[in-house]
């Protein structure tokens, strides 16, 4: 074997292998501090390899000179860059006073301007001698005690990574406690070759191999505990768990790639390659693609843009888009982060209808009555007010309970709004008691309205099982202007009539006006 081909062999792939993973934990991160700490460790792990492979190859007079510039140096850099990390990565960094930290970690490093100052090294041995291929340096105590401060070293090592095992409970406890491994089985492989003289059957410095161990405690940890992990890769996972749908479109609006939130929203397979206006309704495609393409000329992100989507099985879901524009592969794209706002609206809708809408009947509340019927008194010639009051409900909820009561005025709600002719309506406002509003009646309209009202409810009763409970009403009308022009006060003369009625037999109507008194009696009524 040709020492060319040795040296390769024994220090040039172990730098290659250092050098590669300098740079490849590098590019996984480079503005975070691990990254750059262990990236700059490992690739001085591969100078020291580097090196020994030029002095192994050069003349044995420069091998003083390659220890003092290049191998002891680098050295240094492995012990402060591999402390600083340790304490990183325990975080032990934030037990330290801030003046100290991180410049202490660096202090060896004066022993480097040492050296170029006074061209000389205090660390290493100077005298070397070939045996065989290689060049080993004279095993004096200049060399023993360099050997001994780096074991002292390791052991601070271990003591610290024991430290930072029993303060962490998170999944970088298992990162630690790879470490510890390695740093306990480097420690042995120091002390055997360190210690001890195999000159002519291993190469020089043996024990620097230890950092091959590094190597695979690293790769091991970056493999198994996700350790350093990329930013494609973090990205990745963010892009595959998050629940909101996520579109990569191109410029003209079609999609190129497509997270698992967004397959599930769709409800469709396929999304790459198709446009994403085909799944918005028909009625918010245009809007929706001249928005983006505008966005997308001027690069200018955009925020809680609510719009619907269309599923596969043509069912309209409210949603809220974010999008800012990103250059991938030299290309320009949008990249669409899609919220489902479906349930909020369908909340959202639910608290408006109950605002204004009776819990029980789902037909308007007071709220809703007094605002329309205000609205209406300003816009209509005149309006009437109908007040319509159950006679005898309180003993259908004690005969019968308060759940065939319940369904009794559901019933009756039914009745009144298939009475009441759009633009008036019917409106619950307390237990059994409603008012209905009737925009531009005349007198002779409101007296057939009303008997037609009780003509309805006679043929309509409640049929629970085979009994039929009899819908028996007091009703009171009163219309604008001649009755008053406010609603209370409508309202107020509706109530006398409708008690007029109740106070005089009970199941009739009577309009307010005492000039009419045309009523329609029924039994028990009055005229």
């Amino acid at each position: 074997m040709t020492p060319l081909f040795l040296y390769t062999a024994v220090y040039l792939i172990p730098t290659f292998i250092m050098f590669y993973m300098a740079v490849d934990i590098l590019l996984r991160n480079p503005k975070r501090s691990q990254h750059r700490l262990l990236s700059l460790f490992t690739f001085a792990y591969g100078m020291l390899f580097l090196g020994e492979f030029f002095r192994n190859a050069a003349p044995v007079s420069m091998s003083p000179a390659f220890v003092t510039y290049w191998f002891g140096n680098a050295g240094l850099l492995v012990f402060s860059t591999s402390l600083h990390f340790i304490f990183r990565v325990s975080n032990l960094w934030k037990k330290m006073p801030r003046l100290l930290y991180p410049g202490i970690f660096y202090v060896p490093m004066v022993i480097v301007l040492i050296t170029y100052v006074f061209q000389t090294n205090v660390i290493n041995s100077q005298q070397f001698e070939r045996i065989g291929s290689f060049i080993y340096p004279e095993f004096n105590a200049s060399y023993l005690i360099t050997m001994t401060v780096g074991n002292v070293f390791h052991l601070l090592v271990i003591g610290l990574l024991f430290y930072a095992r029993t303060q962490l409970r998170d999944a970088r406890r298992g990162i630690i406690n790879v470490l510890l491994s390695v740093a306990l089985l480097v420690l042995v492989w120091d002390i055997v070759f360190g210690y001890n003289s195999f000159y002519g059957v291993m190469p020089p410095y043996a024990y620097m191999y230890g950092g091959l161990f590094w190597a695979g405690a690293l790769t091991i940890a970056m493999r198994r505990f996700d350790y350093l992990a990329s930013y494609q890769k973090r990205f990745a996972t963010l892009y595959n768990l998050n629940p909101s749908a996520i579109l990569l479109l191109d410029r003209h609006g079609r999609i190129e790639s497509a997270n698992p939130a967004a397959h599930t929203l769709l409800k469709e397979h396929k999304l790459s390659g198709q446009p994403f206006a085909d799944y918005l309704p028909e009625k918010k495609q245009q809007g929706w693609l001249q928005h983006y393409e505008v966005h997308f000329a001027s690069q200018r992100k955009f925020n809680e843009y609510e719009t619907k989507v269309l599923t596969l099985e043509q069912q309209e879901r409210y949603v809220v888009m974010d999008a800012d524009f990103v250059f991938i592969e030299q290309e320009l794209h949008g990249m669409l982060l899609i919220r489902d706002i479906q349930s909020f609206k369908e909340a959202e809708q639910t608290i408006r209808f109950f605002a204004y809408h009776d819990p029980l009947t789902k037909i308007p509340n007071r709220r809703n009555f007094y605002e329309r019927a205000g609205q209406a008194i300003l816009e209509q010639d005149s309006v009437t007010v109908v007040v319509v009051d159950l006679d005898g409900f309180k003993s259908i909820n004690d005969t019968y309970g308060h759940q065939i009561g319940d369904a009794f005025l559901i019933h009756l709600a039914q009745l009144l709004e298939r009475t009441v002719e759009p633009p008036g309506f019917a409106a619950r406002v307390g237990g059994d008691e409603f008012f209905l509003l009737l925009p531009n009646q005349t007198p002779d309209q409101l007296h057939r309205f009303a008997a037609s009202l009780l003509e309805n409810f006679q043929e309509n009763p409640f049929i629970l099982a085979e009994e039929l409970i009899e819908i028996r009403t007091s009703i009171g009308l009163s219309y604008s202007p001649d009755h008053g022009i406010s609603l209370d006060t409508l309202i107020h003369h509706a109530d006398q009539a409708m008690y007029h009625i109740k106070y005089n037999g009970k199941n009739g109507y009577r309009i307010h006006d005492t000039l009419d008194s045309i009523q329609r009696p029924s039994e028990g009524g009055t005229r």
